[in-house]
């Protein structure tokens, strides 16, 4: 994403014309790694996430479980008794599987918005620095070669992203009814 296309500035007629543009960089990545926001969301990320694991492993060992004794019925059962028990225990994996997704989905989900509004609140922050300095363009750092380290305003804005949204957390929406948010 650039910053500089979601700035929105408005340049007057004469922009060609324009002596000495006013130039600053943002370091997106870090700014998303380092600020107070990010930091109070990833230990409950990686609880969510740790969780979901244990589940998925949890699920895994009683299919197998499950088709272990299937498969040890087999000798034992009539072939169409056999052959309905391998129906149930198929569909029963389909759901463990469905499920699996649909709650990957969720977390997901849950994580993306709670970026999005992060990255929401960088972009408000990123233009008002660009204002207070009077900047003709913020590029993030990504698409920038070289530079003068007095160009970079990353640490200025983790400053007041961190003033404007020091918290941040998440919400896994479990119930299908509509997407899971991050929260303030």
């Amino acid at each position: 994403m650039c910053i500089a296309a979601t700035l929105g500035f408005a340049f007057p007629a004469g922009a060609q014309s324009l002596q000495n543009p006013v130039i600053g960089i943002v370091d997106v990545q870090r700014v998303l790694r380092d600020a107070k926001a990010s930091k109070s969301v990833r230990p409950e990320v990686n609880r969510l996430r740790g969780e979901f694991q244990k589940t998925v492993k949890a699920q895994e060992q009683r299919l197998r479980k499950a088709e272990r004794e299937l498969a040890r019925q087999r000798v034992i059962l009539a072939p169409e008794a056999f052959a309905q028990k391998r129906r149930a225990f198929s569909e029963d994996a389909r759901k463990a599987q469905e499920n699996v997704q649909t709650r990957r989905r969720e977390l997901d989900r849950a994580v993306n918005n709670t970026n999005n509004e992060i990255l929401k609140k960088l972009i408000v922050v990123a233009k008002e620095v660009a204002e207070a300095k009077k900047l003709n363009i913020l590029l993030e750092k990504r698409f920038v070669f070289i530079s003068v380290r007095s160009l970079d305003l990353t640490k200025e804005i983790i400053e007041r992203l961190d003033k404007k949204l020091p918290v941040v957390q998440i919400r896994v929406d479990s119930s299908g009814k509509g997407p899971a948010q991050g929260k303030k």
